[in-house]
């Protein structure tokens, strides 16, 4: 690490997971600023986070900070929208979510819905999911719904997907290369060019990609009904398609709130971005392990491997990450029982319901971009 890092968050066992904040950053290629991030997740080895254009106050004030990325394809006159939003918008907030009666219902179902949604035999690609897969599938569905044939600011090109993914800090360039190669081969994107513009090959998702996206999609609001059930999300969770498209286009401009619920939770991030280790501790959630009366083994997820597309060692190192970072601990004579902790409660509780905030926030903004499409 250089000498202008400020802190070290946590390391695990022989994973080192940090912050580096440069006490004179380097200018951005923006002039608004952007959020930029590298992160490499394979289990076991050196973890690294950059993130860069935040001051030490901000960073001593726990990087509470409006950081707007650069995203492809949004004018200036963008901005203020992008900027208010959340003001323009009256949505739940994290704090009314969490503090609501039936949370601890809602957070079975997103639990519950986040397993099933992300198990390798349905994922995108047949391959295991974290977030920088999750996040490039999320923005080419947007990018594509955003198109306009003769606007090229919008063309939802393999550069563009790569800019705009960059804000998240989640996925290099070699990885969603990689990634897109793979989408490509199991039929879930195809590669076309531009009717306009034959030099120019264009992301477009095939039905196979659109129906997980409405299945994602409807995993996320599901939640939120239990909670809110009038007027609910019924555009969502009936999947419709024409929902799909103007929630995807409309989340454009407000995705670096998506950045923010990432960035917020600095406790979560290495488990949003290790490969299925959320559904590995989600998975833990389902067999009882927030209570030390349910007598879960190590052995009990291990077996479970090849549902999250992973090896049993790539298991027992996500709970020894989740060990040394207090969520989880072992119990019994021979601390051969295991059981989420506290911290862990707290600190995915709050991640639960930030995500269903700004979720909230996208279902209204879909609404609105459907209803004035449906009107012209």
């Amino acid at each position: 690490m250089s000498s202008d890092t400020l802190f070290v968050i946590r390391t695990f066992h022989n994973i080192c997971f940090y912050i580096s904040i440069p006490l004179d950053p380097p200018p951005l290629p923006s002039e608004r600023g952007a959020l930029y991030a590298s992160i490499d997740v394979q289990p076991c080895s050196h973890i690294g986070i950059f993130v860069h254009g935040i001051n030490s106050d901000d960073a001593q004030r726990g990087m509470q900070t409006d950081l707007t990325p650069s995203l492809p394809g949004i004018g200036m006159h963008d901005m203020g929208y992008i900027m208010n939003a959340q003001e323009m918008i009256v949505h739940h907030t994290t704090e009314e979510i969490l503090s609501h009666p039936r949370f601890q219902e809602c957070r079975e179902v997103y639990i519950d819905n986040c397993i099933d949604v992300y198990k390798i035999e349905g994922f995108p690609g047949k391959s295991s999911a974290d977030a920088g897969r999750v996040t490039t599938l999320a923005i080419i569905v947007c990018l594509h719904a955003r198109y306009i044939e003769d606007d090229r600011e919008t063309w939802p090109t393999l550069k563009r997907l790569k800019e705009t993914v960059a804000d998240f800090g989640f996925a290099s360039p070699r990885f969603i290369d990689d990634f897109v190669a793979r989408l490509v081969q199991t039929e879930f994107l195809e590669l076309r060019h531009h009717p306009a513009d034959s030099r120019v090959r264009l992301l477009v998702p095939t039905e196979a990609l659109l129906r997980w996206d409405r299945e994602w999609m409807a995993a996320h609001f599901e939640p939120l009904a239990v909670l809110f059930p009038e007027p609910g999300y019924a555009l969502a969770i009936d999947r419709s398609p024409a929902f799909q498209k103007a929630h995807g286009g409309a989340s454009v401009p407000v995705l670096e709130g998506a950045v923010k619920v990432a960035w917020r939770n600095l406790d979560v991030v290495f488990f949003l971005a290790a490969t299925s280790a959320l559904s590995i501790l989600f998975t833990l959630c389902r067999l009882g392990g927030e209570t030390t009366e349910s007598g879960v083994r190590e052995a009990d997820l291990a077996v479970l491997a090849p549902q999250f597309g992973v090896s049993r060692s790539h298991i027992r190192n996500m709970l020894l990450a989740a060990e040394q970072h207090g969520f989880l601990a072992r119990h019994g004579d021979k601390g051969q029982f295991i059981v989420l902790t506290p911290r862990w409660i707290a600190a995915f509780d709050r991640f639960i319901a930030d995500s269903l905030s700004y979720s909230d926030l996208t279902y209204r903004l879909g609404c609105e971009a459907l209803m004035k499409q449906n009107q012209s």
